[in-house]
């Protein structure tokens, strides 16, 4: 929330098309960087770890099995903010949604918050969908998101803390809440939004696009924490006992890293609390040597998903099957000021989405 404030009092010079295509390449080497160097930082020593515990054969496939499950995962993550999405304005083509989320997600590499936003912000106003909108799909998403985080984390949350598991309990609550009163989640992240100044989108999402929507989070949330069952059954966890302790520990693990909102990526949270889960069928030092695994698993997978989305999308929209944007209204101006130029209307020609991040603050053509 402190960067959408900042992103407010940036102000942003109309510069010449040059010198913004040059910006927009500059930051798209920048995501490059910021990615390679974040694989470059992983613990890739767990890796001979796990193959000397089992047969090479197995341990590639149990990998490939938690690779593809982290991906599925956040296939169906992309699949509930979609649904906001498009619940909250008019259309928008399914190769530019795939082109929105995943540049907003790969950027979330590059270090700060304030960069991301501004591409993100100016890709989407690209693509047809203003700030207000971007912010209203935000808002209730990421609320979505740590409700049925912390509801399916109690499949570990109860073995792990016990009578203490309670409050977990009342993130339950209000999921039921939410499926039962859609309205209240709605107006809850309209309140929000107006606390900080923030334009909202046009409608609100429906009765049954807030329940799609929780669905869709909560299946992406279990079939993700899928992927740390392979690896933990690879070091010697019983099958049975461990599958909902990781689906659970997984989840928990990661909520409580998204609510710790000063900790980049949750780094460090997410692997405490699963090894502390991890511990429950694990030795210490091979549930440490799993929630390692576990984080350089789900990099590999959001860049290969990322890389392959970004470009699939990117070459249905030079074939021109994507249809052009909409105008995002006078919200894309992201209340910066005259400066940053609102969206006149669709913008023709084969442009890739960062190329959109430099075209979106062009003024109007007459």
């Amino acid at each position: 929330m402190r960067a959408v404030r900042r992103l407010r009092a940036v102000r942003l010079p109309r510069l010449p098309r040059p010198v913004r295509r040059a910006l927009a390449a500059a930051f798209a080497l920048a995501v490059v960087a910021a990615i390679a160097l974040t694989l470059s930082r992983l613990d890739w020593s767990v890796l001979p770890v796990l193959f000397a515990r089992s047969d090479p054969g197995r341990m590639a496939l149990l990998l490939g099995g938690a690779l593809l499950a982290g991906m599925a995962g956040l296939s169906f993550g992309f699949l509930s903010w979609r649904v906001v999405l498009l619940e909250t304005g008019p259309p928008v083509s399914e190769p530019r949604l795939v082109r929105i989320f995943f540049v907003g997600f790969l950027a979330k590499y590059v270090p700060g918050r304030v960069p991301g936003m501004i591409a993100i912000t100016r890709v989407a106003a690209a693509n047809g969908v203003g700030f207000g909108r971007l912010m209203s799909t935000a808002a209730l998403v990421m609320s979505l998101v740590l409700l049925s985080g912390f509801t399916v984390g109690l499949l570990a949350g109860v073995q792990m803390l016990g009578a203490r598991s309670v409050w977990l309990a009342g993130a339950a609550v209000l999921i039921v809440v939410v499926l039962v009163r859609p309205q209240v989640i709605n107006r809850s992240s309209a309140l929000l939004l107006r606390l900080l100044r923030r334009p909202t989108a046009e409608r609100a999402a429906s009765v049954r696009g807030v329940r799609l929507a929780i669905g869709w989070q909560t299946l992406s949330w279990v079939v993700t924490g899928l992927h740390l069952w392979p690896l933990a059954v690879a070091v010697g966890a019983p099958p049975s006992r461990s599958l909902a302790l990781c689906v659970g520990a997984f989840t928990l693990a990661t909520s409580a890293g998204i609510a710790s909102v000063f900790v980049p990526d949750g780094i460090g949270v997410r692997e405490a609390v699963l090894t502390a889960a991890l511990s429950l069928v694990l030795p210490a030092p091979a549930a440490a040597v799993v929630a390692l695994a576990s984080r350089l698993v789900c990099t590999i997978g959001e860049v290969l998903l990322g890389a392959a989305a970004l470009g699939t999308a990117e070459f249905l929209i030079r074939r021109g099957r994507a249809g052009r944007p909409r105008t995002a209204g006078p919200a894309a101006a992201l209340a910066t000021g005259p400066t940053a130029g609102p969206i006149a209307g669709p913008i023709a020609g084969p442009a890739t989405g960062l190329d959109r991040l430099s075209e979106a603050g062009e003024p109007p053509r007459r």
